[in-house]
């Protein structure tokens, strides 16, 4: 205290230290539960909110995966539609490959009956058969 030459230093009690460091410790401690509750309240708050994000991203992912599963069922139904077509296809292809089978056949037939008629005409021969 070099500042003031005309005052006398005063005099601390070990009490007055004691009720000085305990007013400084109920001041600290009392700021620090402040602290505690707005900063409690923050985390709070976040949490909240990120719960409410999870919540709705789930909600989102939900409805992208019925949207995904809905895809699906149509791609089922569609593929189940091929399947019907091609068997469909199958049997008009075994039809044609039958019909064109039995035109191959009569038309080797009727070529052969015409070679064979001229055969006979050409030998002088009667016709033993006569195809319909």
């Amino acid at each position: 205290m070099e500042g003031n030459s005309n005052q006398q230093p005063k005099e601390i009690t070990l009490t007055d230290l004691a009720a000085q460091m305990a007013s400084g410790f109920e001041r600290i401690d009392k700021e620090f539960k402040e602290s505690r509750k707005h900063t409690e309240k923050l985390i709070g708050k976040a949490i909240e909110e990120l719960a409410t994000s999870t919540q709705k991203e789930f909600l989102s992912l939900k409805t992208d995966i019925e949207g995904v599963k809905t895809d699906i069922e149509g791609v089922k139904s569609d593929i189940e539609g091929v399947k019907t077509d091609i068997e469909g296809v199958k049997s008009d292809t075994g039809e044609i490959k039958a019909n064109l089978n039995k035109k191959v056949d009569v038309v080797i037939h009727n070529e052969l009956e015409y070679r064979v008629e001229k055969t006979e005409e050409k030998l002088g021969l009667k016709p033993k058969l006569k195809f319909a």
